[in-house]
């Protein structure tokens, strides 16, 4: 069957199919019979794109289906800011392929909203999923992103707005009326990282906390759209980092093995001082703090500082969102980073491959890595042969509740 034409629209560069023709044209997929073997996924979903722009739309429509008509496949429309494209890659054309849509997405971008272009995460932009060997993956995320339509649909009935100053006074007054341990009991989450060797079992090795926004929005910032608000959310996720500072104690008293996520920022705040003074003599010891990469270049003097005050408290520092096309760019050993987190996404492998000897060169400076959002079992696979022991994501989440069955890779 030719699964280009299953389903409501996705013929091959003619019209935009929608998410339900696309499930019908993965459950009809076969290695043998189909002429496509690649599901790219393509994500403006953190860009803050106004989804009224109907012009930008028709412009990324266009560029998606001139894409499709040169090289062949089919596409379908997820949302306004998500789209999906079947296509036949091979080994000598995949990595000039998806550079040539990323181009063209980017021009559009670019040309249309030029304002939101620095906003762009190339690392998440497109996410190509090799049906041949996770088809159930591909199908699990239609599944899963069909039910959260239907959820955000729901809300934005109700109608959405920006971000606003008021907004953050809200969450400031409900933190202060439910205290600590109630505050944190609702909205800070945690997601531990376990030690995976090869045909061992995952051992957890420290958990990282911090405030689940998507919590925060199904209750106190309900109807609240983060999106394109730039400096508010900026404030936001400061007072994220206060809120988690003045919890923490409450959700857990043991600091060794703690992983707190925060903003540059935050250290030279009193949130911050005070943390340190309830440390005692301790001071951060067994703490590790992580930086986002993008924050860390945001305010790099800041953080050398910061960086300066967390290791003569006894604390490490660690560089979250770590892409993996600016490994070897930075040298995380001077700067006294003691871990690296580095992003795994799709198209991750030949990234992880090329900079494999920056990879080493790291970690015999002292930098543990970390491989963060991972998903699948080839993560850890991967890892593991770049001389990776440490993981984190979903799939290890999964490792840890099986217990003793959940064992590396071979």
């Amino acid at each position: 069957m030719d699964i280009l034409n299953a389903g409501s629209g996705g013929e091959p560069g003619g019209e935009i199919g929608d998410i339900h023709g696309l499930m019908e044209a993965l459950n009809h997929w076969s290695a043998v019979d189909s002429d496509v073997n690649h599901l790219l996924l393509i994500s403006f979903t953190t860009l803050g794109m106004p989804g009224e722009q109907e012009g930008v739309q028709q412009a990324l429509e266009e560029a998606f289906l001139t894409f499709v008509h040169a090289r062949g496949g089919a596409v379908y429309k997820l949302s306004a800011l998500d789209t999906a494209i079947l296509i036949k890659l091979a080994d000598f054309n995949r990595m000039e392929t998806m550079m040539d849509l990323k181009v063209d997405l980017m021009r559009v971008i670019q040309h249309n909203l030029p304002e939101h272009f620095s906003k762009i995460d190339q690392a998440r932009l497109i996410r190509p999923i090799d049906l041949a060997t996770r088809l159930d993956t591909a199908k699990r995320f239609l599944e899963a992103y069909g039910d959260r339509r239907k959820e955000t649909t729901a809300d934005a009935d109700t109608g959405e707005r920006p971000l606003n100053m008021q907004d953050i006074q809200k969450l400031r007054d409900v933190l202060r009326k439910l205290g600590p341990r109630e505050f944190g009991k609702r909205y800070i989450r945690s997601q531990t990282a376990a030690m995976i060797k090869p045909g061992q079992p995952a051992v957890p090795a420290m958990t990282e906390y911090y405030v689940g926004i998507d919590l925060l929005k199904q209750n106190v910032l309900r109807g609240v759209d983060f999106r394109g608000t730039g400096n508010v959310f900026n404030q936001l996720t400061l007072t994220f980092d206060q809120a988690l500072l003045y919890c923490i104690g409450a959700v857990t008293p043991e600091r060794a093995k703690t992983s707190l996520n925060m903003n540059v920022e935050t250290v030279f705040t009193n949130a911050f001082e005070h943390y340190l003074r309830d440390g005692g003599d301790a001071g951060l010891k067994g703490v590790i703090v992580e930086f986002r990469q993008d924050n860390m270049f945001q305010h790099f003097s800041q953080f050398q500082t910061a960086c300066e005050l967390i290791a003569n408290k006894g604390g490490s520092v660690a560089i979250d969102n770590v892409q993996t096309e600016t490994l070897g760019v930075v040298n995380l050993h001077r700067l006294k980073v003691k871990m690296a987190k580095i992003m795994w996404h799709g198209d991750a492998v030949d990234d992880l491959m090329q900079a494999k000897d920056d990879i080493r060169a790291m970690q015999e400076g002292g930098t543990v890595m970390v491989l963060a959002h991972v998903d699948d079992e080839q993560a850890v696979k991967i890892g593991q042969s770049l001389g990776i022991t440490l993981f984190q994501g979903y799939h290890v989440d999964k490792l840890l509740a099986g217990g003793a069955a959940g064992k590396g890779g071979a």
